[in-house]
């Protein structure tokens, strides 16, 4: 799985349309800056934390999906 859908699933996961000015090592999609929220990595790293890095981290928490109702037909 590649590092951004892996991101998209996480629920640490935040876009911000704030990017960084070197965004060298940087991901960056649809013109909003990828960065992780975890409470024990954000403090540290800011936004400055590359989801190519989240393939391998040992924080990921997937989304809850919202349960579908079933209506009667």
């Amino acid at each position: 799985m590649e590092p951004e859908a892996r991101h998209r699933l996480c629920w640490y996961a935040r876009r911000t349309p704030d990017v960084l000015p070197d965004v060298s090592f940087q991901t960056v999609e649809d013109g909003d800056l990828l960065f992780c929220a975890h409470p024990m990595l954000f403090p540290v790293v800011g936004y400055r934390f590359d989801v190519r890095n989240c393939e391998g981290c040992e924080c990921f928490k997937p989304v809850r999906r919202p349960a579908q109702s079933v209506v009667p037909a």
